[in-house]
């Protein structure tokens, strides 16, 4: 069974999986500050949140189609 929040699992995993390298690689040469984790915040959700709604389109692709999410990208990801 799939689970029914599909689209909330996968942006909370994209987010906090993108952030964290961000975090890591940033703190690995050395920017030690708080900017480091706002950019790592801003950057997860400007990359997490349409990785994440691509994935969901690949992997729910009738659902994606039933309320209207027909970008061209998204058909890309429906046919990968």
């Amino acid at each position: 069974m799939i689970i029914p929040y599909v689209r909330l699992v996968l942006n909370h995993l994209w987010v906090a999986c993108l952030a964290g390298a961000v975090v890591i690689a940033l703190l690995a040469i050395g920017f030690v500050s708080s900017e480091t984790f706002i950019w790592a915040g801003a950057l997860g959700l400007g990359l997490g949140v349409p990785a994440a709604l691509l994935n969901w389109a690949y992997l729910r692709t009738n659902r994606s189609r039933q309320i209207g999410w027909n970008l061209k990208i998204a058909d890309w990801a429906r046919h990968a």
